[in-house]
């Protein structure tokens, strides 16, 4: 919907009792062609254990692709940012760089 016709028109939030929730662990993929934002969150599935296997294994399932028009997209980003100096605020989060790794020591040069 074009944002002058939202921002001129006095919108009231209705909710939605029969809405039903849905959990996401995980952002698999976000794309943005230039008009709309492409959101879909997934949930980790493991498969059962299995004692020969090395290492645990499963998959990461899509549950919602949400796609949003370029105001709404900017919107949500917005109260993300928002929602992130809050937790920042709190101490919920951190934005320090993660330390890098020590770098290797350079190699000793042969003795001739």
């Amino acid at each position: 919907m074009a944002k002058a016709i939202l921002d001129s028109a006095d919108l009231r939030y209705e909710d939605r009792a029969d809405l039903v929730e849905t959990f996401a662990d995980n952002v698999q993929r976000m794309t943005f062609d230039g008009r709309t934002l492409r959101v879909e969150f997934c949930v980790v599935r493991m498969d059962d254990p299995d004692a020969k296997a090395k290492k645990r294994t499963g998959k990461s399932v899509p549950v919602v692709r949400l796609v949003l028009d370029l105001d709404a997209a900017v919107d949500m980003f917005n109260k993300m940012n928002s929602l992130q100096a809050a937790l920042q605020n709190q101490g919920v989060i951190s934005t320090a760089p993660k330390a890098a790794a020590p770098a290797a020591a350079p190699a000793a040069k042969p003795k001739s």
